[in-house]
């Protein structure tokens, strides 16, 4: 954002005109980015909102919880539910409630955020099921990555909703928005959310993630892409969600040409889809914001074969036409003409409806007059040409000239073709056909591109699939011991370069076996899903917990001093204690001993660490259970 749009947004946050989150939640999100925040600080913080009190227990006591006991502790809900839970939905429920409604006449506040919602769960659905970001992370970034729409339909009440209306996706509406405006959608949400004090990373996946396919802004494999390319796809499912059943099924190959650049599959895209769906379904009901459920996957995908599957002399095969001409009588003739050879005509007056038109519909074949009112043929040409879509066109100009000069003129504003006026019907028909060839010659090469791409794709899902089935522990879901070995390894490696600390908890069930011999192995497996579940949103954002066999777990915390990992396994224990206290079984409380390690000096390798970690651990047993131990506090 440059200085003078920087400039206005402090005037504007000043003068209290943009979109902005409670007290609470400011408060919230900065207390919770603390090492040493304690779940007493963090409820004592929450009850300030009565409102936002009832809402996160009435979330906690919701279906997505799936509790068989009733929370009514503000404290149980921040435990069961986690942190970083708490928070993703503090900030998004306190901006939702300021933001129902406002000045500008044209914009759909319900709307917009019924599309958000969507766009939050779908990006917290692709996270759990790829474990590329955090999913809480995602939940937050999905919600408020149009934040800055709302901005804008504060800071220009009387003409946005019209501009937003003459865009025909996200990317047009930014080039609208900066041509007239000045300041982008794009420019403002990065500006909020770093007001907002979100973390660099989410700023900058937000600000590229509407064309993150189409430049080499964000490194390829970094965290910011990765989030990116979740964005990018969760907001093309919550377009479909709003949009009509027929809408959304034209919608559905780039779903699927997303879901393979995810690594996913098409049973695994539609079990996704519909899992999103149905979760945006209650969760408008919980936050009271209007949603309505189309049509499933699976029926968009039959609506889509039945259509292909119609044979050819049933179905229309006919180009997309758009005529632009001023003068009724050509267009008249020419759509008579053209309808009767079995093309899909669109007409235009002039060239600016007519660019409209092209935006909205995605013609493939324009013939348009040189000569028009507001903007002429050659300017049409040349807008065309700006768009992405445009490149693909085939153009033919409609002239009165015919030397040389003009002729050059026409070609290099962008015109494939051109027929003199007044025409002869076999020689525009001609040209219609030469047209028609590079036409269907395009479509057969992206044909063969999409059967490449997919090919390719099916690849990757195999592979992704494997490497997470060797990683992943099919109990917990926690990344398993492979994997922790090859983080550990990464970390140390990172924490040697830059001289920072490296921290590792080691983490054990105590009394596991009472649980299998006292309640069975079904129990026994519940308690370590139930543990895990704990210690994972107990956790820090950057903190990685895994289970590293057994009933033992293990957390690896990078730029972490021995003050701050003591802090946390003394949250982590804190938490297993107080959810112990509300499902103990049979009498056998669930608690767990942690040992603390932090990298020192003498140390040769990672292993070294785990060690140390372990020795702590055992400490920590045979010194009584439910407590923490810290190894040798010597730091490198």
């Amino acid at each position: 954002m440059d200085a003078s749009v920087g400039n206005r947004f402090h005037e504007l946050k000043a003068a209290g005109e943009l979109p902005s989150p409670t007290g609470v939640a400011l408060a919230l999100l900065e207390l919770t980015q603390k090492d040493d925040a304690s779940i007493k600080e963090i409820v004592r913080v929450i009850q300030t909102d009565p409102a936002l009190t009832g809402r996160l227990l009435k979330f906690a006591n919701s279906g997505f919880v799936g509790l068989r006991r009733a929370v009514v502790s503000i404290q149980d809900a921040v435990i069961l539910l986690g942190v970083h839970v708490v928070r993703q939905l503090t900030l998004g429920l306190s901006v939702l409630s300021n933001s129902r409604r406002g000045p500008c006449q044209g914009f759909d506040y319900i709307g917009f955020w019924s599309r958000s919602l969507a766009t939050a769960l779908a990006s917290q659905a692709l996270c759990e099921k790829g474990r590329s970001f955090p999913p809480e992370e995602a939940f937050t970034c999905g919600l408020l990555s149009q934040v800055g729409c709302l901005a804008m339909a504060s800071l220009y009440p009387e003409s946005y909703g019209t501009l937003q209306h003459s865009a025909s996706n996200a990317l047009e509406l930014t080039r609208l928005e900066r041509s007239t405006l000045s300041v982008d959608h794009i420019e403002l949400t990065v500006a909020l959310l770093g007001d907002w004090g979100l973390p660099r990373v989410h700023l900058d996946a937000v600000g590229e993630h509407e064309q993150v396919h189409d430049n080499d802004n964000l490194p390829k494999g970094s965290r910011a892409r990765a989030l990116a390319e979740v964005l990018h796809m969760a907001a093309h499912i919550g377009r479909m969600c709003v949009a009509t059943d027929l809408h959304a099924a034209t919608l559905l190959p780039q779903l699927m040409a997303f879901g393979q650049q995810q690594g996913l599959s098409e049973p695994d895209v539609g079990s996704l889809f519909d899992a999103v769906v149905r979760d945006w379904v209650e969760w408008g009901k919980l936050l009271e914001v209007p949603v309505s459920k189309g049509a499933s996957f699976t029926e968009m995908v039959e609506q889509v074969r039945r259509i292909e599957a119609t044979p050819s002399s049933e179905r229309h095969q006919g180009l997309r036409i758009l005529i632009i001409d001023d003068d009724p009588v050509i267009v008249r003739r020419l759509t008579h003409h053209l309808k009767k050879d079995g093309q899909q005509v669109l007409t235009a007056t002039n060239g600016r409806a007519g660019l409209q038109v092209a935006l909205d519909a995605k013609p493939q074949l324009v013939i348009t007059d040189w000569m028009m009112p507001e903007m002429d043929g050659l300017a049409l040409c040349r807008a065309l040409r700006r768009a992405r879509f445009g490149q693909l066109l085939y153009i033919i100009m409609l002239t009165m000239q015919e030397d040389e000069e003009h002729l050059v003129t026409a070609f290099d504003a962008g015109a494939d073709d051109y027929v003199v006026k007044p025409y002869s019907r076999r020689v525009l028909e001609a040209r219609i056909r030469g047209g028609e060839r590079l036409i269907r010659l395009q479509q057969k090469v992206e044909c063969e591109k999409e059967d490449n791409r997919r090919y390719l794709a099916e690849l990757a899902v195999m592979n992704r699939r494997l490497r997470e089935a060797a990683l992943t522990d099919p109990l917990t879901e926690l990344p398993n011991r492979r994997y922790a070995m090859e983080h550990v390894l990464k970390e140390w490696a990172a924490s040697e370069r830059g001289g920072f600390p490296l921290a590792c908890l080691m983490i054990d069930v105590d009394h596991f076996k009472r649980f299998n011999d006292n309640c069975g192995h079904d129990v026994g497996d519940k308690v370590l899903r139930d543990t895990a579940a704990v210690l994972r949103g107990a956790a820090r954002t950057n903190d990685l917990a895994c289970r590293f066999g057994g009933e033992e777990f293990v957390v690896i915390c990078a730029n972490t001093d021995v003050a701050s990992a003591n802090q946390l396994a003394e949250r982590l224990r804190r938490a297993v204690e107080l959810y112990g206290k509300r499902v103990s079984a049979s009498g056998v409380s669930l608690t767990v001993s942690i040992g603390v390690a932090v990298r020192r000096s003498e140390m040769k390798s990672s292993t070294e660490l785990l060690k140390a970690a372990d020795h702590a651990l055992l400490k920590a047993k045979s010194s009584g259970r439910n407590r923490v131990c810290v190894a040798n506090t010597e730091r490198a």
